[in-house]
């Protein structure tokens, strides 16, 4: 009995990681597109969209002005739209290292900051003055980030010898001399902003006891009437396989917009079967939009890798558990879960898991009519453990119930009343 059990206990393990881990991040498209705007005093400025599945922006301010031996300027931006990415003065200001002095952590969005060097600086090519990058944290109307340049400071000699040889190109925000310095600003949005789905505001990978996709819909898609609008779903998770009325499904917001949910769910052999969504405007279909799991992980993985490494182990731990599930029941074994990765599982045995208390003694249901065979991982559908038993009193059987953590699953009376008794008890783990 303890062999098996132990057995029992690596799969209960992996279930546990499976079941208990949510990755509430998913490739998000636009519930609105807004503007980021750079603008300067110097006359210079652009201007890029962004939208829900923008995660950074990189504005950089090129500057030609012959020599260069001091600045001073001022930096402003939203910080409830804009989160500073790098902090290092010497990585936004690559150009002005020496004498350089700039608070790069003020907590009301100011970026004040001033260079001077008697040497001067090498901007007689047009180099970069200031680049800045910023992680979007919302996304929720236009917002602005401002260049002052407040001194432009050139010298007749260099090194410079004395005051009298400094040339003020501009002078406390005032341009003296706009021909001896030329400007330029470039500004990219990362991802780059793509054409609004108007039904799909996102999706997230599902690990809540099972193995899906979450789908967030807009609950007002943009040019349709959301009464109107019924969604077919499609694929190998037979339970999930519905045809649903927009307005049916339960409502949320995500990054401030009015979602529709539907959770999808498929076996583990099942994370590259396709799943279909057909989007119906009344009787008339607008819409077919496909996906599968390893499929979202494929896309998906490279930003987890850095921002967030453990769970881009375990998506990958989860890819080598779906293709291994594949090889054993034999499906679709042409197209395995895990066929972008090289991700090794580290091999344990059974040695190696703490048994916990109470997990070695068999269950004592006798006063149920009932004697206990055995437990084992069901895995065709979902990843449940399936407890087996022998009714050995039927009188008493056909009044015995079966809950897990009080949660009520089935009664005895309700299962086949053969000599070997099968209870599946899903995601009660």
């Amino acid at each position: 009995m303890r062999t098996i059990k132990r057995t029992v206990s690596v799969l209960l393990t992996l279930m546990l990681v499976l079941g208990m881990v949510t990755i509430a991040i998913g490739t998000a498209s636009a519930a609105g597109t807004y503007k980021i705007n750079v603008t300067s005093n110097i006359g210079k400025s652009t201007s890029k969209d962004y939208n829900a599945s923008t995660e950074k922006v990189t504005i950089t301010f090129n500057i030609k002005a012959a020599n260069l031996i001091g600045t001073r300027g001022l930096i402003t931006y939203d910080q409830n739209v804009l989160e500073l990415a790098n902090t290092t003065a010497t990585k936004i200001f690559p150009n002005l290292t020496e004498g350089l002095v700039a608070n790069t952590t003020k907590t009301d969005g100011r970026i004040p900051f001033s260079a001077y060097s008697l040497n001067g600086f090498e901007f007689n090519t047009a180099k970069t003055y200031v680049r800045l990058t910023f992680n979007v944290k919302s996304c929720t109307k236009d917002t602005t980030v401002k260049l002052d340049i407040l001194d432009l400071i050139g010298s007749s000699t260099i090194p410079n010898k004395d005051e009298t040889d400094e040339i003020n190109y501009i002078h406390n925000g005032t341009i003296n001399n706009p021909s001896a310095f030329k400007a330029s600003v470039a500004e990219t949005v990362t991802p780059e902003v793509v054409d609004e789905d108007p039904f799909i505001q996102s999706e997230t990978l599902a690990l809540e006891g099972e193995i899906g996709m979450n789908f967030y819909l807009y609950a007002a898609p943009t040019g349709y009437t959301a009464s109107n609008i019924k969604i077919a779903f499609s694929g190998p998770g037979t339970a999930y396989n519905k045809t649903v009325q927009l307005s049916s499904l339960s409502g949320g917001t995500r990054n401030g917009v009015a979602v529709k949910k539907y959770a999808y769910f498929v076996a583990p052999s099942d994370m590259t079967k396709t799943v279909t969504l057909k989007f119906y405007n009344g009787s008339t279909l607008v819409e077919t939009y496909t996906t599968c799991v390893s499929d979202w992980v494929d896309k998906n993985i490279s930003r987890f890798e850095t921002s967030t490494p453990k769970v881009a182990t375990l998506m990958k731990t989860m890819l080598n558990y779906g293709a291994a599930a594949q090889i054993y029941f034999d499906s679709n074994t042409g197209n395995l879960a895990n066929k972008n990765s090289s991700y090794a599982l580290t091999k344990i045995n059974a040695s190696q898991i703490s048994v916990p208390s109470g997990l070695d003694v068999a269950p004592k249901i006798s006063g149920c009519g009932l004697s206990f065979t055995q437990s084992t991982a069901a895995l065709e559908a979902g990843t449940d453990l399936r407890l087996k038993c022998s009714i050995t009193d039927a009188t008493k059987a056909k009044t015995a119930t079966v809950t897990c953590d009080g949660k009520h699953l089935i009664s005895i009376p309700h299962i086949h009343s053969s000599l070997a008794t099968a209870l599946s008890i899903s995601r009660a783990l």
